[in-house]
């Protein structure tokens, strides 16, 4: 089954890939909505979202499915038809 989301990107993502949203298609998972998000701003777009065993979303990151932190979503996470994905980086500064 295919589905098709919308991903916002912000702050250094948002500089470094020279856009501010992306509408991806993919089947229903996180990993293949960032690989298939990476065929549109680049490979380097996998290592910068998915962690070194590319099955889920860096630790550091704030990465929200219709406003809601994937950190307080229990069970398995699917991607849905219509969603909003939206991807913080890490913070610096203090």
């Amino acid at each position: 089954m295919e589905v098709s989301a919308k991903i916002f990107l912000f702050a250094t993502l948002r500089e470094k890939y020279g856009v501010k949203e992306l509408n991806v298609r993919c089947n229903g998972t996180i990993r293949s909505l960032i690989e298939n998000a990476a065929k549109i701003v680049g490979e380097s777009f996998i290592n910068d979202v998915l962690d070194k065993n590319m099955e889920n979303v860096r630790d550091d990151l704030i990465f929200m499915i219709n406003g809601r932190n994937i950190k307080d979503i229990k069970g398995k996470i699917e991607i849905r038809n219509g969603d909003v994905v939206a991807i913080f980086p890490p913070f610096a500064g203090g």
